[in-house]
């Protein structure tokens, strides 16, 4: 429970110029690296060529999934976001973007209060913010039909809550083969609500439930992972968030990212393995907890890709959506689930 994890600490480096690894609860103010010393300076080349910041945002209700990403790297900027309409298992939107870092990508240093992160070319912005004071995260998108081929584009109104509902969890971790460390503060079964409009469709987001995952590293330069987020509610009504991932932030026996929301509590969770079809992303999925908690099986209703070969950037980015179901092991009682999320295979070169 949240008793098991250490409150979060003020920064991510210490007095001596250490970081300060470790999984915990709550919500880091800022990530600065610049008062990393000794071992742990880095290189010049390493802000440019290593250094990378995301925010992304999910989105569910009975009715729709909606996903929003904002990458700011060293030498490139990138978003995206997709729609997949839960009653006709289908995306009815799906659109990428590549520009410049801090010019049209931006992810600030702040994960949650005073976060700003937003991607903005011609006929399209995509924001989310949340002010210094705390409340909710604002979530926007105005994206034109120069874009978005229907009429009226798509637009998006939403906010995310965090009350009430556990804490967040952050995790600073190393980063082995040419990398550094990373720090990621991830935030699920967030109340939600909103509107959101795709060409002539309008969907209610009132009542729904969403996530938040701000990750800011100074990463090797090929990364990999496997990694989950589903959402939705117990039987009873209480709200549900898990988050999972196999293959990033395990450098240390206590740096974990896996952890489960349920109503207002922060639940840590074991090691997540991921079994699926590399070669067939559209397949069922399986996942699970070497703790217990976790058995879910996943199916796709929609694919997102995003496969590069520039030389530079070699990207292999899968990205599905759709229905989770399984059981969740909490308390000594087994609960019967049907969630909604993505889960995601990446191999990248950056």
């Amino acid at each position: 429970m949240t008793r098991d994890l250490a409150v979060v600490p003020n920064s991510v480096v210490d007095r001596q110029g250490r970081p300060r690894f470790g999984t915990f609860r709550g919500e880091l103010p800022a990530v600065s690296f610049r008062e990393l010393s000794g071992d742990w300076e880095p290189s010049w080349w390493q802000w440019p060529a290593r250094r990378k910041r995301w925010n992304y945002g999910i989105a569910v209700t009975d009715e729709v999934l909606l996903c929003q990403a904002v990458v700011q790297g060293g030498y490139f900027g990138q978003a995206f976001t997709y729609v997949v309409d839960l009653y006709e298992e289908r995306a009815v939107a799906e659109l990428k973007f590549t520009g410049a870092p801090e010019v049209q990508a931006h992810v600030n240093d702040r994960p949650s209060r005073g976060h700003m992160s937003a991607f903005r070319t011609a006929g399209a912005a995509l924001e989310t913010s949340r002010d210094p004071a705390g409340g909710a995260f604002r979530w926007t998108s105005r994206i034109g039909a120069v874009h978005h081929r229907e009429p009226g584009g798509i637009e998006l109104d939403a906010r995310l809550g965090v009350e009430p509902v556990g804490p967040a969890l952050t995790v600073i971790s190393p980063v082995e083969d040419g990398g550094l460390l990373n720090v990621t503060q991830k935030w699920a079964g967030l109340p939600l609500e909103g509107d959101l409009r795709v060409g002539t469709r309008t969907y209610r987001l009132d009542g729904g439930l969403g996530a938040m995952d701000y990750t800011q590293g100074i990463l090797a330069r090929r990364t990999t992972w496997r990694w989950a987020l589903a959402l939705g509610r117990l039987f009873d009504g209480r709200s549900v968030g898990i988050n999972l991932v196999e293959g990033f932030n395990e450098g240390r026996e206590d740096t974990n990212e896996n952890a489960l929301w349920v109503g207002d509590r922060l639940i840590p969770l074991g090691r997540a393995t991921f079994e699926f079809d590399r070669d067939h992303p559209d397949r069922l999925w399986s996942l699970t907890t070497e703790c217990g908690t976790v058995e879910l099986y996943f199916w796709p209703y929609h694919v997102y890709r995003d496969v590069r070969r520039w030389k530079i950037i070699d990207s292999w980015f899968i990205q599905p959506a759709g229905r989770f179901e399984g059981r969740l092991r909490i308390d000594d009682q087994t609960h019967e689930v049907s969630l909604y999320g993505v889960t995601e295979d990446q191999d990248i070169l950056w």
